[in-house]
């Protein structure tokens, strides 16, 4: 199942702490229906029997808008150790290598297009500024987000303000 943001995604991580951890990582493409259920699959099984020093994690992975994956990990319990993330690093770095996707590049921007997501590198995203295509209101993928509760706060934010901000060129309003 494919979730977009922000649809429900309180209740699916309702009983999270807002301070549980949280990994983002997005497709430099839109992924096909059979990769979303593939990548599902290995986070609900990755999740399930995800440890920190052989004691269960709560955690929860998703595939949002068919190009994000969110990996929540609620350390109320138990923390999670160097190997613990080394472990879900792994696992995105095998997805990326079983399906040809690079899930590792920070330059990737996401901006959010009425339901959809359109990709974009910082050259064609200056390029659409400055065509008009997007502005500085347009939504934005966060990716610098930590927590889960940044991400139900901040996970899209106006491209004003983005981490990328101050290196575009946005069009001077005029009256």
């Amino acid at each position: 199942m494919v979730f977009s943001f922000p649809y429900m995604i309180t209740q699916i991580f309702s009983e999270f702490s807002p301070a549980s951890k949280l990994w983002v990582y997005a497709a430099n493409r839109a992924l096909r229906a059979e990769e979303v259920l593939v990548i599902q699959s290995r986070l609900d099984a990755f999740t399930q029997t995800w440890t920190a020093h052989e004691m269960p994690m709560k955690a929860k992975g998703l595939v949002l808008h068919k190009q994000i994956i969110v990996l929540a990990l609620d350390e109320t319990q138990y923390s999670v150790s160097g190997c613990g993330i080394d472990k879900s690093v792994k696992l995105i770095k095998e997805l990326g290598e079983q399906l040809q996707i690079q899930f590792f590049d920070r330059m990737i921007l996401l901006v959010q297009s009425g339901d959809n997501i359109e990709t974009y590198n910082k050259q064609n995203l200056q390029a659409a500024l400055d065509e008009g295509t997007i502005n500085e209101n347009t939504l934005v993928w966060n990716p610098v987000v930590t927590n889960l509760g940044e991400f139900l706060n901040k996970g899209f934010v106006k491209l004003s303000d983005f981490w990328m901000a101050p290196q575009l060129k946005f069009l001077v309003q005029t009256k």
